[in-house]
């Protein structure tokens, strides 16, 4: 076995955890210890991780930032490994990712994520309407910065940087920031490859993405999530802003949704044109395809509101102080250990 620790944070996850498991320990060489932290599950996650064979800390509540942190602390090991419950990896994805870190020559690892998204919104979503984060390594080389999923450390860097911020939203790229800063040797494996499967429906779409709208600016940079759309929509309203002045409050906003539906055709074109061999290749659709075409742009407009809804949430419930994040210590509640060989 690797002398590695396993971290996996999840909160009813009783459909995938099961699967990362067992690819875990179906590895050419498995880790000498998963670690699953269920963060208030209200389902069987616990109970199946543990028959999985994975040992199971379990806490009243917890942001992913926050379990990762937990299991971390109480890892057997002081090498990590970090994955989330929605992913399964190759059979020789663990050793490869760990190898330049026990030869000595890196303290941070990171592989290659391979996103297989699930579903209809969730595909147009990720491959079509979002970007490719782009992250530099020292030396210029140029690879894509998965979350802290995938990625693997030793625990003095977790250490010496405070572990991940409590955030549901920004604390993978603020903990990579931080651990940047720090000038550690690092290494992208792009041969330990990790297989990504998400699947959410519209709803559970805009939920999160007004979740992390409100906690991207609960982490103090606003402008990673909020920056692009002050711009464009900036723009929509100045413009709008002019003709109600010149032509009457009602041309004015006929202009504003005018601009907003005309100009997220135009923004969707340009993903298009920026994403769309991805999209083709990850789903064999045409992003031109009227339906495709149809559903990027209502996405894209509707994830739009969602972020500037959890602005307002941020706005009413933590700087007005009606119902701030507190993000308190996770307590322990229990502990499950291993039940599979």
């Amino acid at each position: 076995m690797l002398p590695v620790s396993v971290i996996i944070p999840a909160r009813n996850e009783a459909d995938n955890i099961a699967k990362l498991i067992q690819s875990l320990k179906g590895q050419t060489t498995p880790p000498a210890e998963i670690i699953v932290v269920d963060a208030g599950s209200s389902d069987d996650t616990a109970a199946i991780a543990a028959q999985a064979g994975a040992r199971v800390i379990k806490v009243d509540r917890a942001y992913p930032g926050q379990a990762r942190n937990i299991g971390i602390a109480h890892a057997t090991y002081d090498i990590i490994a970090c994955w989330d419950a929605s992913m399964r990896v190759a059979p020789d994805a663990l050793e490869k990712l760990i190898q330049p870190l026990l030869a000595g020559t890196a303290e941070m690892t990171s592989g290659h994520l391979e996103i297989l998204p699930q579903g209809w919104t969730t595909s147009i979503y990720l491959l079509l309407l979002m970007s490719p984060y782009n992250h530099v390594l020292p030396g210029g080389k140029v690879i894509y910065a998965h979350p802290v999923a995938c990625n693997a450390f030793y625990r003095s860097l977790w250490e010496r940087v405070g572990g991940l911020r409590p955030w549901r939203a920004r604390e993978d790229s603020d903990f990579r920031q931080r651990v940047l800063a720090l000038k550690p040797r690092l290494q992208y494996v792009p041969e330990s490859i990790t297989y990504w499967e998400p699947d959410e429906d519209w709803g559970k779409l805009l939920r999160k993405v007004r979740l992390y709208g409100r906690h991207n600016l609960l982490s103090g940079k606003p402008s990673e999530w909020y920056g692009g759309l002050v711009r464009v929509y900036g723009a929509y309203l100045l413009l709008s802003l002019g003709v109600g002045v010149g032509y009457g409050v009602s041309w004015g906003l006929f202009m504003l949704i005018g601009a907003t539906i005309i100009g997220g055709i135009l923004r969707t074109l340009r993903k298009i044109l920026q994403n769309g061999a991805l999209f083709t290749q990850k789903t064999g659709h045409s992003p031109f395809a009227p339906s495709v075409l149809l559903s990027a742009v209502l996405i894209l407009l509707s994830t739009d509101m969602a972020s500037f809804a959890g602005a307002l949430d941020w706005l009413v419930l933590d700087k007005l102080g009606l119902e701030p994040e507190r993000f308190p210590q996770p307590q322990i509640i229990g502990e499950l250990s291993p039940q599979a060989s």
